[in-house]
């Protein structure tokens, strides 16, 4: 998830909010029972006023999803803004639904330079002592062992243009070096063993120099983590598909994908959505582009038979970061009632819970996988 930390209040967001209700017509999809009988599993992110609310998104994503990602709310800012004053309640309402509807919750995410405090920044420059980290670590993995069973724990860690040798240049890397990101890792896997643990990386999908300079990054990364022995498990790629930025390129991304199964890692897609480029369109052809440039990318990642699982950045385009990518959208999000048609159109179900072509194509893709005859993830 990139940028645009701006678009929420994080401190509104620790408390629930009232909901407005979807439109009807949810139509049928493979029950979850179904969906946990394939290799791969299907989820979504969540913000926990979703998950009280008792309405149709509820409703789908107690229907369609085996695996919850809190959206922001296991962020380091969203549990402790405030040095000593942790506050873990949109996190506990999260794991409970989860356990009492028989899913699974990936914890989003330990370390990303977007959502540190202030105040760690300002710890970590100043002092450069681990502690720091091992603590904020410590007031969540003991914490839900055993409720997350996966956790991204360096999210957005490379950067081939401005970086250094291929790792971003945030507060981490400032404080500890290059070499953060395996002692996060060892930390992590110390205070919670069960733990699968991943790193999780933006635009490494299309066809671009840019693109294919970043995949490069962190397979060398991924290389030199289990080179060194650290307990990485899982890469997570996010698929925040953009049309504007052209194919996907299959040959060389399926390359790619078999190359990181290679060094024994499973691999995720994390944070999947579709940046539209012309809403001049009919709406058939724009929900048509979204779907085509999906099942484009899926097709070669659920090809994978170490891919575990896609999570969709959150089920409507009611919900999505998305809109404000330009003042348009933003603009009709601001409106009572939500033109559906007004608005991105990147996500499986529409502004009124109107299932798209885009959610066809996730839903045969994941079924496809199934069908493939790969073990049933536990």
């Amino acid at each position: 998830m990139t940028a645009l930390i701006a678009r929420r209040d994080i401190l509104a967001g620790m408390t629930a909010m009232a909901f407005i209700p979807e439109g009807r017509g949810i139509a049928m999809s493979p029950s979850k029972a179904e969906l946990k009988s394939t290799a791969v599993r299907l989820g979504t992110a969540v913000r926990p006023e979703q998950l009280v609310a008792r309405d149709n998104l509820e409703r789908t994503i107690r229907r369609d999803c085996s695996l919850l990602v809190p959206e922001y709310h296991g962020q380091w800012s969203a549990v402790e803004w405030n040095r000593g004053e942790p506050w873990y309640g949109n996190l506990d309402l999260i794991t409970a639904f989860a356990r009492k509807h028989d899913m699974m919750v990936r914890g989003h995410s330990l370390l990303w330079e977007q959502m540190t405090p202030q105040w760690a920044r300002d710890e970590m420059t100043r002092d450069r002592s681990w502690s720091t980290v091992e603590r904020h670590f410590a007031s969540l993995l003991p914490r839900y062992r055993g409720k997350m069973r996966e956790w991204i724990v360096v999210n957005e860690m490379i950067d081939t243009e401005d970086g250094h040798r291929g790792i971003r240049r945030n507060s981490m890397q400032r404080a500890y070096g290059n070499d953060y990101i395996r002692r996060a890792l060892e930390t992590a896997h110390v205070l919670d063993p069960d733990a699968k643990l991943m790193i999780n990386e933006f635009s490494i999908e299309h066809d671009n120099p840019g693109d294919e300079s970043r995949r490069n990054a962190l397979l060398r990364l991924v290389e030199k983590l289990k080179t060194q022995g650290a307990p990485l498990h899982m890469v997570g790629i996010q698929g925040h598909l953009e049309l504007a930025k052209g194919n996907i390129p299959q040959k060389r991304m399926s390359r790619f994908l078999s190359d990181l199964v290679s060094l024994e890692v499973e691999v995720a897609v994390t944070e999947l959505d579709v940046l539209e480029d012309d809403r001049s369109l009919s709406l058939d052809e724009r929900d048509r582009r979204v779907a085509d440039l999906t099942a484009s990318f899926l097709d070669v990642a659920l090809d994978q038979p170490k891919m575990t699982s896609v999570v969709t950045w959150s089920m409507s385009d009611r919900h999505s970061w998305l809109q404000e990518k330009s003042p348009e959208t933003e603009a009709a999000m601001a409106d009572g009632v939500i033109d559906s048609a007004a608005i991105n159109r990147g996500l499986p179900y529409d502004a009124n819970l109107t299932p798209k072509p885009m959610n066809q194509v996730i839903q045969a893709a994941i079924a496809k996988a199934g069908q493939a005859g790969q073990p049933a993830r536990a």
